[in-house]
């Protein structure tokens, strides 16, 4: 079987604009609804609309921020994560490593705090809980 390999700096890097959408569009709406601070949402909104923000999801700026940390993810854990198997007669051993790849591992945790913060949003917002 033949390994998978793929470049730590590339993978980073794609995994790093695959992300920048849906972080962008958090930090902005923290921006104006937290803080109260509109300038930079309003300055946005135009592009966002003609980008499809409004509609449901389809082929539009909707599934970059929804799918692009979540691919972002998945990208950099396959580079990053090596499974090693070996079988005896007696025993089946697996080894996990993970490569100290700085660029990697610090995308893997900037599209898993943005995931994060889209499901908490998605908590938030649609449960009737409370």
């Amino acid at each position: 079987m033949r390994a998978l390999k793929l470049s730590f700096n590339l993978t980073s890097l794609v995994g790093g604009l695959l992300t920048l959408p849906a972080l962008y569009f958090i930090f902005i709406s923290i921006m104006k609804y937290v803080f109260g601070w509109e300038y930079l949402f309003d300055v946005s909104a135009p592009a966002l609309e003609k980008m499809g923000i409004k509609e449901s999801l389809g082929w539009n700026i909707n599934l970059l921020i929804l799918f692009g940390p979540v691919l972002a993810l998945l990208l950099n854990v396959v580079s990053i994560l090596h499974i090693h198997f070996e079988t005896t007669r007696y025993k089946i051993d697996c080894r996990f490593s993970i490569t100290k790849s700085w660029k990697n591992l610090a995308v893997v945790v900037l599209s898993t705090s943005v995931q994060f913060t889209l499901f908490v949003y998605l908590l938030g917002e649609n449960c009737s809980c409370i």
